[in-house]
């Protein structure tokens, strides 16, 4: 995007917190036209923080501004709105009041006092990793972040204040300078963990059952959203991992090995499946190889699995791995795969 500003500054702008000048900043930018699919996920990642949100305005908000900012119109057939609209609207409710407050705002006139000088905005880096393929990036304080297949991740160019914050949709493996004055931040739909200097592996993809935060190395804190202004706090250290069921927002936490991350490139190609459903086992698997999988009933899709895949094992050999019962059928057809449970005799 052309022109950016700082997501606190907008969050305090709509928790009403910030000053005239702020404000004023504020609506200029949200007063631009903006489109496309990167910026709708930008949209997601600022306005799931935002406190005061209205139901009833949410579906009015979002037809209004779709003409208005020259939005796709949202059509419920499709998969990816039904994913990204919860957020999307939030964020759209928002900006209606922008756009209401841009009409009604009076122009200064000569003897209005002069404005006080607009800090420059924060600039923002956006990187998608393509499906089969993960990107490894080096953040402004020389973290190192690996992207996996499909997903999305929103970072500044150059961290300032007092934390370091970046924010994710998808799956990462993170490996965080340390540097105590400046905690680091990584945010999810549902989560923001926080860290001084750590290795930890994150799946928060909407489309998963659950999401899954595995600590590798060090400690931190992670804070699960739980309603309006409040959150729910797990401390972890190596060798924890915490499960967030999206259907009831239940929270797990367990152990598990860490050895298999040992080799360097075990960070970037394994595959680890830490007593995962297989319905989110096969929506990994066609994310990162760039297939598609088809669960035949939902029986099988709710069987766990606790595998790691540190070897470069094929897809065929990760999918016999988890049919060693012989319990299923999978059919492949070109690049689609079906699987279904065998009719019991």
């Amino acid at each position: 995007m052309n022109e950016t500003i700082n997501p606190k500054l907008l969050e305090s702008y709509f928790n009403g917190t910030c000053s005239e000048d702020e404000a004023l900043l504020v609506e200029q930018w949200m007063g631009m036209k903006k489109r496309g699919d990167e910026d709708l996920v930008y949209l997601n990642v600022i306005f799931d923080k935002i406190e005061k949100r209205d139901d009833r305005m949410a579906d009015r908000a979002y037809k209004h501004c779709a003409q208005q900012l020259q939005f796709p119109e949202m059509d419920e057939k499709k998969s990816a709105w039904k994913k990204a609209a919860p957020h999307i609207l939030w964020g759209l409710a928002a900006i209606l009041s922008v756009i209401l407050a841009l009409q009604l705002r009076p122009v200064p006139t000569p003897t209005d006092p002069e404005p006080a000088a607009i800090v420059e905005p924060v600039r923002f880096c956006e990187i998608y990793a393509e499906r089969g393929h993960s990107k490894t990036i080096v953040l402004p304080d020389s973290s190192t972040v690996i992207l996996k297949s499909g997903s999305h991740i929103i970072f500044p160019e150059s961290f300032s204040g007092d934390t370091r914050q970046v924010w994710l949709t998808g799956e990462c493996y993170a490996s965080i300078s340390r540097d105590e004055e400046h905690p680091f931040i990584l945010s999810t739909a549902l989560t923001d963990i926080r860290v001084l200097g750590t290795e930890f592996n994150v799946k928060s993809f909407p489309e998963d059952s659950e999401a899954e935060v595995a600590l590798i190395k060090g400690s931190v804190i992670l804070d699960k959203r739980v309603g309006e202004g409040t959150t729910q706090t797990v401390s972890m250290v190596s060798g924890n991992v915490v499960k967030i069921d999206r259907n009831n927002g239940d929270i797990r936490l367990s152990d598990f090995d860490v050895n298999p991350y040992s080799a360097e490139e075990n960070k970037e190609n394994a595959f680890v499946f830490l007593d995962q459903r297989l319905r989110d086992i096969v929506s990994e698997l066609s994310r990162r190889m760039d297939v598609d999988i088809i669960l035949g009933d939902n029986n099988i899709g709710e069987r766990r699995f606790y595998s790691y895949f540190v070897n470069g094992e094929s897809l065929d050999e990760i999918l016999n791995t988890f049919n060693a019962d012989h319990s299923m059928n999978i059919i492949k057809e070109g690049r689609t795969i079906k699987i279904t449970s065998k009719a019991i005799l």
